[in-house]
């Protein structure tokens, strides 16, 4: 980056970070946080802070906390919206400044119907910097690999360093960047980026759609390299997909909120959350069908379990260990929870 584009930088880290509306967040353990919410993935709430961002586990929010990552959630727009139609800061900035290569030119990038990207990883490059140009083949590799876990939930962003646009496309072409690039300017980036730009490349920041930082390859003033970037964004990529039973159980204590919410102060049934069993443990026994009685508390926690019919003791035990561990969404009456019993019933085959 040229010594304007990193002043250019300052003054907005600056602006936005006197513009940042805080609110104090509480743990359950009594811990408190400044910042405001800028996103949620699987069970970790983003809090913007004045030079970065803090990740808080949803499970350690206090109530009131949660209530308030609820509210933020109701609150954002169907996943759906395309991404050309999106009013959020980063898709505003970037909008008609994207390109792609095509026929070894690059042509502008069209956003088509496509969802907009939840998270932006944006790279800071150049062609005259070796380092950067030594890292690109094991970017392209990483892209691949990103964009078969997580799909059109990211996007990568080539931010140029180079000193003009044609030393960019000659950077772009030698690399046959598949991800859509920045156009160039000598002006610099789109403040949402530039503002989040470090002093050295190669370089990555992850961001949310409003522009908040994720994750940097610089952090207090050392430099961790892009590489950092990738891991953690996989890492976190990886926590949120399907239905994995140690990501939804992140995350129960907001869905049975939300589930109390969606009953408008009336009524609504018990619904199975986490059901996580070795199906395998129960393959030799001769009853294929059971019914588990169980007793729910308001969380929607099994309190106790029994088995109907009688099995041999060892298993049977083993049955009800299983059990306990499960969750639910729990029965609502008058739009409050309520601890209830239920009797399910239980294929193992």
């Amino acid at each position: 980056m040229n010594g304007r584009s990193w002043r250019s930088a300052a003054v907005l880290g600056l602006c936005a970070a006197a513009s940042l509306a805080a609110e104090e967040w509480r743990t359950l353990q009594g811990d408190r946080f400044e910042g405001r919410l800028s996103g949620v993935y699987g069970g970790i709430a983003i809090l913007a802070e004045k030079d970065g961002s803090r990740q808080l586990a949803l499970e350690a929010l206090d109530d009131p906390a949660l209530g308030r990552v609820a509210d933020f959630l109701a609150a954002q727009p169907p996943a759906t919206t395309p991404w050309r139609d999106s009013t959020s800061k980063m898709a505003k900035a970037l909008r008609n400044r994207l390109q792609v290569l095509r026929d070894g030119k690059l042509a502008t990038f069209d956003l088509g119907q496509r969802p907009e990207p939840e998270i932006y990883l944006v790279y800071f490059g150049a062609y005259w910097c070796g380092p950067c140009r030594r890292f690109s083949p094991e970017l392209v590799k990483a892209y691949g690999q990103l964009k078969a876990l997580a799909g059109d939930r990211f996007e990568l962003v080539f931010a140029s360093s180079d000193r003009d646009d044609g030393e960019q496309l000659k950077y772009v072409r030698e690399v046959m960047m598949p991800w859509p690039v920045l156009r160039f300017s000598a002006g610099g980036a789109p403040s949402p980026i530039e503002r989040w730009q470090g002093r050295s490349i190669p370089g990555m920041a992850a961001l949310t759609r409003d522009g908040e930082l994720l994750y940097s390859s610089e952090r207090q003033g050392e430099y961790l390299g892009p590489q950092d970037v990738l891991r953690r964004f996989e890492a976190m990529t990886r926590s949120q997909l399907g239905d994995a039973p140690e990501v939804k159980r992140t995350t129960h204590r907001l869905a049975v909120l939300q589930h109390v919410r969606a009953a408008a102060g009336g009524a609504a049934a018990v619904r199975p959350y986490v059901i996580d069993m070795d199906l395998s443990r129960y393959r030799t026994l001769e009853a294929k069908e059971l019914f588990l009685l169980l007793e729910l508390d308001a969380r929607g926690t099994v309190t106790e379990a029994a088995v109907e019919p009688k099995l041999p003791a060892v298993v049977e035990y083993q049955l009800i260990q299983d059990a306990t561990t499960w969750l639910f969404l729990p029965q609502v009456e008058g739009g409050r929870a309520r601890a209830t019993r239920v009797k399910l019933p239980l294929r193992l085959n």
